[in-house]
């Protein structure tokens, strides 16, 4: 199969608490009409979605045949997932109101539940905040009793940390935490490849509840205050991914290669040269790519200065 850099296909999600946000933000002129969309899926690899390559000769394949066909071609030192698919899940996710407070299985907890459950470990970068806030972690010393009454007694995020969002900041979200994103919060999400969500409120919509699920799940001990590997340019650094905030200015440039990696673009415009198609690949914000672990000789012509994040599976 032809190797080069690969732009796929979103997946819209309608949520109850999305909206049109992706659309002013990035141009998403072709968002669902009249809808909420709360996330697009641009890198994805589940049973229920995959994404579909949108160019180049590969265009109309999905991620889990590319992945099946390449192998380490893509994937370089990176594993697939046991099932054989791609090991990460990038979201672009438009909270224009507050997420349910909810968490997601470890490993350890993921086996104990068993079905479908997989655990599920993500990271935000927030893109913008119209005044938003987000939700993370058990706040220190609340033991798992009066964590169930507060529950219980429909006051819960009494007992989880609040912190005021802003455009840049970026938060580490191990399974196990519980978190949700407050309403006017734009984020990039990377995650390992997982839809495994249990909530402990949804702040009186309606949707189902799962507390024992959730308990099963929690971590009541303190999080680490600083993202493991972060140092530098480097946001985090796991044994499931690795995420960079990179700036690319403007004028020509070589992307090294060697390493699967994908790119969410924030800000600024440019092309891409390499691989077996002959056209550049063009660039711009929302925008996310996939370099193929043997492509080699990647030329970026930056146009407008831009920010990305680098995102590598870890292997």
């Amino acid at each position: 199969m032809d190797i080069y850099p690969y732009k796929f296909e979103p997946i819209y999600k309608e949520k109850i608490w999305g909206g049109r946000n992706l659309e002013r933000l990035f141009g998403r002129r072709l968002l669902p009409p009249g809808k909420k969309i709360g996330e697009s899926w641009e890198l994805a690899d589940l049973k229920e979605n995959a994404s579909v390559v949108a160019n180049g000769p590969a265009a109309g394949k999905t991620l889990t045949e590319l992945t099946a066909e390449l192998g380490e071609k893509l994937l370089g030192r990176a594993r697939p997932t046991s099932g054989g698919r791609f090991p990460l899940l990038l979201k672009f996710i438009d909270a224009n109101e507050i997420l349910s407070l909810q968490v997601h299985p470890d490993a350890q907890a993921a086996a104990k539940i068993g079905g479908d459950a997989a655990p599920k470990t993500e990271c935000w970068y927030v893109v913008e905040s119209r005044g938003g806030y987000i939700y993370k972690a058990v706040k220190q010393g609340v033991t798992p009793e009066e964590f169930r009454e507060a529950v219980a007694a429909g006051a819960v995020e009494s007992l989880v940390n609040r912190y005021e969002a802003a455009a840049g900041d970026f938060h580490y979200l191990p399974a196990g935490t519980v978190h949700a994103l407050g309403p006017g919060v734009v984020v990039a999400e990377v995650q390992t490849p997982s839809d495994t969500t249990y909530r402990l409120t949804d702040w009186g919509r309606g949707r189902e509840i799962h507390v024992e699920r959730s308990m099963q799940c929690i971590h009541f001990e303190p999080p680490c205050d600083k993202p493991p590997g972060a140092k530098g340019n480097c946001l985090v650094n796991t044994d499931c991914f690795e995420v960079r905030l990179c700036g690319l200015q403007a004028g020509k440039g070589m992307l090294a290669g060697g390493r699967c990696t994908a790119w969410m673009v924030l800000s600024g415009r440019g092309r891409i040269h390499g691989g077996a198609v002959a056209e550049p690949i063009e660039f711009a914000p929302g925008d996310t790519l996939l370099f193929p672990a043997a492509l080699r000789k990647v030329t970026v012509n930056v146009v407008e200065a831009s920010k990305c994040l680098e995102i590598v599976p870890a292997g």
